[in-house]
């Protein structure tokens, strides 16, 4: 949508174009949780638990605060992914309202008599 010397105007085909790429960053984002989550896995593999251990006062402090944040994060980028995707579908939406908006505004002008009348 821009705002030109001529007045408002939009083009709901780019519009439902451009949501659509939204839903591509929502999966961006699910492959990139899905990719640390698995080296995450990988690494506990190697060293049979978590890399600082899991005995002791470190181990729990780190397991406390590591552990605990990269679960929010995950979680956060997972809310991350939800509203990418609803985004996605409600720029689909306004391309499509917009889309059936111009074709009654042009059914409608098709039907307008001059001359007449009206206020004056």
């Amino acid at each position: 949508m821009s705002v030109s010397g001529k007045g408002l105007w939009a083009f709901p085909e780019n519009i439902k174009r451009d949501g659509t790429r939204i839903y591509d960053a929502a999966d961006y984002t699910d492959e990139l949780v899905s990719y640390t989550r698995s080296g995450r896995e990988q690494i506990e593999a190697a060293c049979g638990g978590p890399p600082w251990g899991s005995k002791g006062e470190y181990a729990e402090q780190m397991q406390k605060n590591l552990g605990e944040a990269e679960e929010k994060l995950y979680m956060l980028l997972d809310y991350v992914a939800v509203a990418q995707r609803q985004a996605a579908d409600g720029t689909l939406q306004s391309g499509d309202r917009l889309g059936g908006t111009e074709d009654l505004n042009n059914d409608i002008s098709g039907n307008i008599m001059p001359g007449s009348g009206g206020r004056r």
